[in-house]
């Protein structure tokens, strides 16, 4: 492999390096149970200290992507998703009525909260109160999202017990908001990971993520549910499909 050459700055050397042995695995240069180069190799390869490749590869150990054990080389462990509805997030966006079996919500806190965070900046006009519930939601035991979500009190009490805990919110407010719902609106940007957000999806700190804003509005145009969610970048994608952008086309 042409070896990249790794440069002071902002980011940290162990980082960089991080990023590059992630994409060998994603990528799948690295394939799932393969051992990777030895630390002594690496450190040849990118002409680095031993300390940073230990921390680079450290850090994939923590995500999840390598295994480290005392006496064995390291191997790979990210295995690629199979199957045609394996991607966490296209299955939440793409449908809010199939719950599989493998799908935990993890609730961190849950309280009372007057009108909308400043975060909020429309479309649509607050009610007076909200549930706020912040939680994780999980595949397969791996957490893909972590979501700050308003519901509005009223739609908030007709839920069953608990019901928050098993089904996700976006099903809930549809199937109890009273007048119905007639509008929803979603907006996905790119952003980095902070600690506390890393830390509950269980990857590292400045990792990339997917922003995704979500509004539902019903017929009187009163915000029925506000939900900021951030998924883990390597859980993330989107299909669509763009057959029209070709009509006329030749």
């Amino acid at each position: 492999m042409n070896p990249v050459r790794l440069q002071s700055g902002p980011v940290t050397l162990y980082a960089q390096l991080a990023n590059i042995l992630r994409d060998r695995i994603v990528s799948g240069v690295w394939k799932y149970g393969e051992e990777i180069p030895t630390l002594g190799q690496l450190v040849e390869e990118f002409s680095v200290a031993r300390v940073t490749v230990r921390q680079a590869v450290q850090m994939l150990v923590e995500e999840q992507f390598l295994s480290s054990q005392r006496g064995r080389r390291t191997s790979v462990t990210f295995r690629h998703a199979s199957g045609g509805d394996a991607n966490p997030l296209y299955s939440s966006t793409g449908s809010i009525d199939s719950d599989a079996g493998d799908y935990q919500i993890e609730i961190i806190s849950r309280e009372e909260f007057v009108g909308l965070p400043p975060a909020f900046t429309g479309p649509g006009m607050p009610e007076e109160k909200y549930m706020r519930i912040r939680k994780v939601d999980s595949r397969d035991g791996i957490p893909y999202a972590m979501s700050d979500n308003f519901v509005a009190l009223a739609i908030y009490r007709r839920f069953a017990a608990n019901a928050e805990r098993k089904i996700k919110l976006s099903r809930l407010v549809r199937d109890n908001a009273r007048p119905v719902l007639t509008k929803g609106y979603e907006n996905i940007t790119v952003a980095l990971l902070n600690y506390e957000e890393a830390t509950c999806l269980q990857t590292s700190t400045g990792s990339p993520t997917a922003k995704v804003t979500r509004v539902f509005l019903n017929k009187a145009n009163k915000v029925a549910y506000f939900g900021q969610f951030h998924y883990r970048g390597d859980r993330f994608g989107v299909t669509r499909d763009i057959s029209d952008l070709l009509v006329g086309a030749g």
